[in-house]
């Protein structure tokens, strides 16, 4: 039986564990502090032991065999595995132009959960739009969603946390290019880099 996932008190008292409180990240005690200390240690953990991860795309590309799917895990700056996965298109865009639509998987570092949301990236020309994201499901992708969802929780046993969770305000934590007091739980957990 899998455990349950983790109560939304108890991720908040976990990412503290790993991000010091009200520092900003030029302040020299914020890289000093044992909290940021501990987070590159997960870090270089997670990178000399990526070879699950490694399966776990290999198992999406065999079961979406249609789907591009790229890893865009950055270890050096996130907390989390990531995982594009490209829908067949692009699409054409009604007054010219394309739209890229993919799924995205994210597993963090620091909890055993995941966040999965669909990016609808639309190009003109040689001009990139900014991408409208849903972090709820999208009729489009469901099916694709559904696979990411399952690959992560069975290789590695996350559980997908849903949008109010994600969305959660951590406003004493300043994380990677978020100010301190606008950071939520999905940036702490995972990147707040997301398109």
């Amino acid at each position: 039986m899998t455990p349950a996932p983790p109560s939304t008190t108890a991720l908040l008292e976990r990412v503290h564990r790993f991000y010091p409180a009200n520092l900003h990240g030029d302040d020299p005690r914020y890289a000093e502090s044992e909290e940021h200390q501990r987070l590159l240690e997960i870090r270089s953990a997670a990178w000399e032991s990526r070879g699950t991860w490694k399966e776990v795309l290999s198992q999406l590309r065999e079961a979406l065999p249609q789907s591009q799917i790229e890893d865009w895990t950055a270890l050096h700056s996130d907390s989390c595995w990531r995982v594009r996965v490209y829908l067949p298109g692009p699409l054409p865009v009604e007054g010219g132009g394309q739209e890229f639509r993919s799924v995205v998987g994210l597993v963090s570092l620091l909890a055993p959960v995941s966040a999965i949301y669909t990016s609808f990236h639309r190009k003109s020309d040689t001009l990139w739009h900014p991408p409208t994201l849903f972090y709820e499901p999208v009729p489009e992708a469901r099916s694709t969603e559904e696979a990411v969802e399952s690959a992560l929780h069975a290789a590695l046993g996350v559980h997908r946390l849903p949008y109010p969770t994600l969305f959660t305000p951590v406003p004493d934590i300043q994380c990677f290019n978020v100010p301190l007091g606008k950071a939520h739980l999905i940036d702490c957990l995972f990147t707040d880099d997301r398109w």
